[in-house]
């Protein structure tokens, strides 16, 4: 295996691998084994792609560099196939792609809770039609807490995330706010204590607002207005 790494960074390099992004990595060794033992390809594929682009390679850096493995695999007489191994490569480098997108949709990168879409897509969705919603809302006047807001946010979503149930939906929707959706006034009520105890939590103003019983959509989106002014300003995309 050593013979085929040495060969493969050699020829990723000629074809261009970024001298300021690190080659070497743990699935490195997995795929060139897997290569070897016909054994886990893709789920090693898609480590790599995960590892390389975590790293600040681009798609087309990783692709790239598999093709330089696949240049190599004739000369040793094992592996798949040239084609077969870049087409391979190609789909694992779109599906990590595609999955952090998904995650990037749906979770705030400061906070680790809901963006704020899929924050207001959880408050209106049929999914909840037969629950008795209720929102429970942290918010705060811009420069009245002793850290940023984003550290506000930061410190607020670290405390109740441990404690959301299922069916429970935590969103970052305005710059001073977080909010979690819960399906009962009580869950709301034992939020507003977890925070009491937070530093700058004076500050805090909380208050907990039950959403209008129906499924008119236009009625919940009025609500919505009420709830979060800052969607006026800043209207969701």
């Amino acid at each position: 295996m050593t013979n085929l790494l040495n060969r493969w960074r050699a020829r990723s390099a000629e074809r261009g691998w970024p001298a300021d992004l690190t080659w070497p990595l743990d699935a490195v060794h997995a795929v060139a084994e897997a290569c070897l033992t016909g054994i886990d390809l893709f789920p090693a594929l898609l480590e790599l792609a995960d590892q390389r682009l975590d790293s600040a390679a681009t798609p087309a850096d990783f692709e790239r560099d598999l093709a330089a493995l696949a240049s190599c695999l004739p000369a040793i007489g094992l592996g798949p196939a040239p084609d077969e191994l870049t087409a391979m490569a190609g789909r694992a480098a779109r599906r990590i792609v595609a999955r952090d997108a998904v995650l990037a949709h749906g979770t705030d990168p400061v906070t680790t809770v809901r963006t704020r879409a899929a924050f207001l897509h959880d408050l209106t969705s049929p999914g909840y039609d037969d629950a008795d919603v209720h929102v429970w809302v942290a918010r705060w006047e811009p420069g009245t807490a002793p850290w940023s807001s984003a550290s506000v946010r930061t410190m607020i979503a670290d405390r109740i995330r441990p404690h959301l149930r299922a069916r429970e939906s935590a969103g970052s929707v305005g710059p001073c706010d977080i909010a979690v959706l819960v399906t009962e006034r009580a869950r709301a009520e034992q939020l507003g204590e977890l925070v009491r105890d937070l530093p700058g939590s004076p500050g805090l103003v909380l208050s907990i607002r039950r959403r209008p019983p129906g499924a008119d959509p236009v009625q919940r989106a009025e609500w919505l207005l009420d709830l979060f002014p800052s969607l006026i300003d800043e209207p969701p995309h």
